[in-house]
């Protein structure tokens, strides 16, 4: 939560690279799935429970019927409060989310958070968050990546593009 409120959040508004980023987030963390043996159904587990599972889900809504951009503004408003600020949030970002309710409300928690399990559970993450550039996880840099995010992304985007960002010359 502190990447996205501390780091992510200011480099993409800071720097305005909201125009050059791809970005994609997994409302997952450490969480697992099993199959409960007495129901027969898939069940996801959650590092702090029942409650980061269901938060998980609504922030997969979020992302899902808002657009990534809106979504993580709106993501970034809740995670501010460390609770559901759904309404609060909304309200005071004139957002609809009447959508997202209506994704949260129409299925399970495990099959909502299954697609973002899928890619994260093939990480074998040991930390969240973990930062990945151009689908290529480097698990000994996260530490790195999470502390000099702007430099990493701005690394990454020259390495791409051969193309220095302006906002990255001070920082390279």
């Amino acid at each position: 939560m502190s990447f996205i409120r501390r780091r992510l959040y200011d480099a993409l508004q800071d720097n305005d690279w909201w125009s050059v980023t791809d970005l994609k987030l997994y409302p997952f963390g450490k969480a697992g799935f099993y199959n409960n043996t007495s129901t027969g159904e898939r069940q996801v587990f959650c590092q702090h429970g029942v409650d980061e599972c269901e938060l998980n889900a609504l922030h997969a809504c979020i992302i899902e019927t808002l657009g990534i951009r809106k979504a993580f503004n709106m993501i970034y408003c809740m995670l501010r409060s460390y609770s559901n600020e759904l309404d609060s949030c909304s309200r005071s970002m004139g957002v609809d989310v009447s959508k997202a309710r209506g994704c949260k409300a129409s299925r399970t928690t495990p099959d909502i958070l299954a697609p973002y399990g899928k890619e994260t559970l093939k990480l074998g993450i040991s930390f969240v968050p973990t930062i990945v550039f151009e689908n290529d996880f480097d698990p000994y840099d996260q530490r790195s990546i999470r502390n000099n995010f702007e430099r990493h992304f701005c690394r990454q985007y020259l390495k791409k593009f051969n193309i220095k960002l302006p906002t990255c010359s001070a920082i390279l």
